[in-house]
């Protein structure tokens, strides 16, 4: 075998011992509000929040969409290590009231920067999402 293939084998065995990169937030504001969205593969969430309170009630939201189509109904579900919480998904969101602190729970693992599982339906994707300032949090 030559040197040149021994270089490429090993840049290969290389590339897959280095996990991936950290899925990137893309963070924009709209008024008041901080529009945060992230993509997996057949997976992405769209995390609305009013860390200002400056409408009445706070707006939390969270979208989800499956395979390209929002989900309507159903549940997200969110684990770290041992850690697991569900949000149900009503009229295609999920908010946090009625479940402030799954919900709490839920965006500490999402902006945390830490490996997380996320789930809805028949779709599961392994994220880890860049680290940001929580500003989603529920009162």
């Amino acid at each position: 075998m030559s040197n040149s293939a021994l270089i490429a084998i090993a840049a290969l065995f290389a590339a897959a011992a280095v996990p991936a990169g950290a899925e990137q937030w893309d963070v924009t504001k709209d008024k008041s509000l901080v529009v945060h969205r992230l993509a997996a593969t057949d997976l992405r969430m769209t995390v609305v929040c009013d860390p200002e309170g400056a409408f009445s009630p706070p707006q939390n939201y969270l979208f989800v969409e499956r395979r390209g189509q929002r989900v309507e109904t159903g549940q997200l579900t969110v684990s770290e290590g041992d850690d697991t919480v569900n949000l149900p998904i009503i009229g295609a969101a999920a908010v946090p009231t009625g479940n402030v602190e799954n919900w709490n729970t839920a965006m500490d693992m999402l902006f945390g920067g830490r490996g997380v599982n996320v789930a809805v339906g028949d779709v599961a994707a392994q994220l880890q999402a860049e680290s940001l300032a929580n500003v989603c949090t529920a009162r």
